[in-house]
This record gives C-alpha cells, sequence and structure tokens, in this order.
C-alpha cells in the first residue's frame, strides 16, 4: 500500500466532516469506538490521555501543551483536526507531524484486521473521524508515547475520542458553535462538552460564561472531579493574539497537574520554553511577501471578534482585503458584520464541500457590511482575485474556514 492508497482507503469511510447530517442519526454513537478497541487490543491504555473540549482555542492550547511536555523530555502524541493540506497533520508525535512510513504501518494494521472482521449492520459504518482516532492510538502504542492529547472533534458526549478515559480533562472557553449538532443554547453545548469530565478525574476550566460555568459547575459536582481553574498567562508566547494568553494558562494549568498529581517531571522552564513555541499552521499565520497574507481559521462570532481585536492593534494603517468563506451550519451573518468593521472589501469564495454556504446568502449577508463585495467561484481563483485587487503593501486575510485556508496555504506555499 502506498501514501495514495492510504487516502483513498481513509476517504471510502463515511466522512461526517464533508457531509450535512442530523446529530440524531442512529450512528452519532461511541459503540462502534468501543468496539475498535476491543478488535485492536486496547491501545489507548498505553498511554496517560488528556481530552480538550470547548468551542474556542482547543488545538492551539494542545499546541502549548504539547510543547511544554517535549521541552520536559516526555514522550508527547498530540491528536487535532482538522488537517489543512495533509492528513497527517492531525497525528504528531513529539511536536512533529507523523511520518509517512508511521501512518503507512497503522493504516495497514487497521486494513488488515478489517478486512477480516465484520460490524454487525445495526451499529452503522465506521467513520472516517473513528478510524484517524483509532490510527493515532495506534501510533501512539507503537511508538512508546507516554502522554497523548486528544483534541475532541465536535462536542464531547459522543464524540470518538470519548472513549479514552481521561484523568485530566481540559475545557476551553464555549459559545455557540455547531448548533445543527450540539444544541441551540450555550447551556445545551456545554452539557455537551462537559460530558468528558471523568469520575474523580481533574478539570482544567479556562474563562466560561456564566451559562457554561453553571453547566460545567454541577458535572465536576456531579462526578466528584477537581476544578482546576485556568487564567489567561501573564507572560508572552509563541503564538500572535491575546486570546492564546488563555489557551496558555489553560496548558500551563495542566502541566501542573501532570506534575504535581501523576508525577511527571516538568520544570519551571520547560513551562516557560514550551510556551514560546510558535508555528502553528492556520491560527494568525502570516506569510510575508507584496502582498502580505494572514491566514486564520476563526469559524464562529467568537473566534471572528477575537482576529479583528488583533487585526485593530497591528493593522490598523494598513490597506487590506479579505478572503472569507464557510459552512452553512456556521453563523456567517454575525461573522460578516464583525468583519466588516474591519474590511471595506471582500472576496467571497465557496469551500470544496457540499457543506460550504451558498454563495447567494455570503453575497445578501455582506451587502449591508461591505462597500465591494467580489464573487469568486473557488478558491484559486479568489486569491488570484486576491493579487489583481492587492497593491504591494495590503494585508490580505483569509479566514472562515479551515477548509478555506488550508486551500489558500496550499496554493500561497507551492506557489
Amino acid at each position: 500500500m502506498k501514501y495514495s492508497d492510504s487516502l483513498h482507503y481513509l476517504n471510502s469511510f463515511l466522512n461526517f466532516e464533508r457531509i450535512t447530517y442530523h446529530p440524531k442519526n442512529h450512528l452519532w454513537n461511541l459503540d462502534r469506538m468501543r468496539i475498535l478497541l476491543d478488535w485492536f487490543d486496547h491501545p489507548e491504555k498505553n498511554f496517560f490521555p488528556i481530552l480538550i473540549a470547548g468551542t474556542k482555542g482547543k488545538g492551539s492550547t494542545g499546541f502549548f501543551l504539547e510543547s511544554v511536555l517535549a521541552a520536559s523530555g516526555i514522550r508527547t502524541g498530540f491528536y487535532s483536526s482538522p488537517h489543512l493540506e495533509d492528513p497527517r497533520e492531525r497525528i504528531r508525535l513529539a511536536t512533529k507531524m507523523v511520518s509517512q512510513r508511521e501512518w503507512l504501518n497503522g493504516i495497514r494494521e487497521i486494513h488488515r484486521v478489517l478486512s477480516k472482521r465484520h460490524l454487525n449492520p445495526g451499529y452503522g459504518d465506521f467513520t472516517y473521524f473513528e478510524i484517524m482516532t483509532l490510527l493515532a492510538m495506534l501510533i501512539f502504542r507503537k511508538q512508546g508515547i507516554q502522554v497523548g492529547i486528544f483534541e475532541v472533534g465536535m462536542g464531547g458526549r459522543l464524540d470518538a475520542t470519548n472513549v479514552l478515559n481521561a484523568q485530566l480533562a481540559i475545557l476551553t472557553p464555549i459559545y455557540l458553535d455547531h448548533e445543527a449538532f450540539l444544541g441551540n443554547t450555550v447551556t445545551q453545548i456545554a452539557r455537551e462538552k462537559a460530558a468528558i469530565i471523568r469520575p474523580n478525574a481533574d478539570v482544567v476550566v479556562s474563562p466560561q460564561s456564566p451559562e457554561a460555568r453553571l453547566v460545567i459547575d454541577r458535572e465536576i459536582r456531579k462526578k466528584k472531579a477537581g476544578l482546576l481553574k485556568a487564567a489567561p498567562y501573564k507572560g508572552s508566547v509563541g503564538l500572535a493574539g491575546d486570546y492564546q494568553k488563555i489557551n496558555a494558562g489553560a496548558a500551563v494549568q495542566a502541566a501542573k497537574v501532570l506534575r504535581q498529581k501523576h508525577g511527571f517531571s516538568i520544570p519551571n522552564q520547560a513551562i516557560f520554553k514550551g510556551l514560546k513555541a510558535s508555528g502553528w499552521p492556520g491560527r494568525f499565520e502570516r506569510f510575508s511577501g507584496r502582498p502580505e497574507y494572514v491566514l486564520d481559521g476563526a469559524h464562529n462570532p467568537s473566534s471572528i471578534e477575537a482576529l479583528t481585536r488583533v487585526l485593530r492593534k497591528k493593522y490598523a494603517g494598513r490597506d487590506r482585503l479579505l478572503i472569507f468563506g464557510t459552512s452553512r451550519d456556521k453563523k456567517s451573518a454575525a461573522m460578516l458584520k464583525e468583519l466588516g468593521s474591519f474590511f471595506d472589501r471582500v472576496i467571497l469564495a465557496p469551500l470544496p464541500t457540499v457543506r460550504s454556504q451558498e454563495m447567494a446568502v455570503l453575497m445578501r449577508e455582506a451587502r449591508p457590511h461591505f462597500r465591494f463585495i467580489f464573487p469568486a467561484f473557488n478558491i484559486r481563483r479568489a486569491l488570484d482575485l486576491a493579487k489583481q485587487i492587492a497593491q504591494a503593501k495590503t494585508l490580505v486575510v483569509a479566514t472562515g474556514s479551515f477548509y478555506l485556508i488550508g486551500e489558500i496555504r496550499k496554493l500561497i506555499r507551492h506557489a
């Protein structure tokens, strides 16, 4: 099996990230994941698992914690989603993307076992995310990982990662997002995310809204878990944006739990060094040049607000141009309204997925907030338009979806 074959094999599984579906579908459960763990001799029992759930900052919090642990000499694996260019980005070993060799060994093992096993039709079909989650666990076991950090894909209660018996969980700020799947109130969404809390485990909680905090506190009491409040980190960090200090603060608190309660050696100097780490793709990622590009995966109103605050602080006097695209299950109108307070020109681009928000909807929502609106029929054309419109000193910002910035990142890097 070649690497391209492994991607075809993965894509043969149902991918909820690229289709629209209803959350009450019978496929939305943990039964298949538990079956997979049985079939593969429970790889999750070979490392200390950490779960990170929330609306904002999951990936960046995991990135900071991964960097701190790596700086401490702890063999660390990090599983995140989505990827931008290559699916291997989702599985990291010692802060590096997993190699094709390690990836292929895991895929071959999965293919070998699944070709001989047959799942009862009543369970539905294995999904792309379930197979990816299993693959991360298998690779972590094979590579002798000590700590496995797992970013929850969506929600928490029925997410594939929630089969892990995580004695340390992190809850980043919770807002409205994925309402079609998780509920249309912060209370409902917080209930889904707080379901990752295990009995008697420790829970690091970032600053939350009163509604989310009420749900989290109730779940902590119910599970007799330990609450550790995470305050924003006061020093400088390697990722741009003041909001990253919230994520860094959660990572610091998690590192202290690992040191104090689970015996991991994590020097203060390693914490300081780890928080200085940079290079987390798609999070206010800058590409210098003429024009200059900033790519950010913000895809809900709260993340967009945080992005525009940073842009106002850093680029208030610059000529600027926006490229925007998002999924139909996102609050595109609210995002465009916020972005329109900083940009007067926008290029609208469809995403390469059936979940893409329709161009007619984006045009209608953008019209009250931008002086100039340029529709593009695909992402490549959107980037071409940006190059034609932008001047040498223009700042071009792409945001609204990881799918959007992943495609643009690929085009910029391989131009």
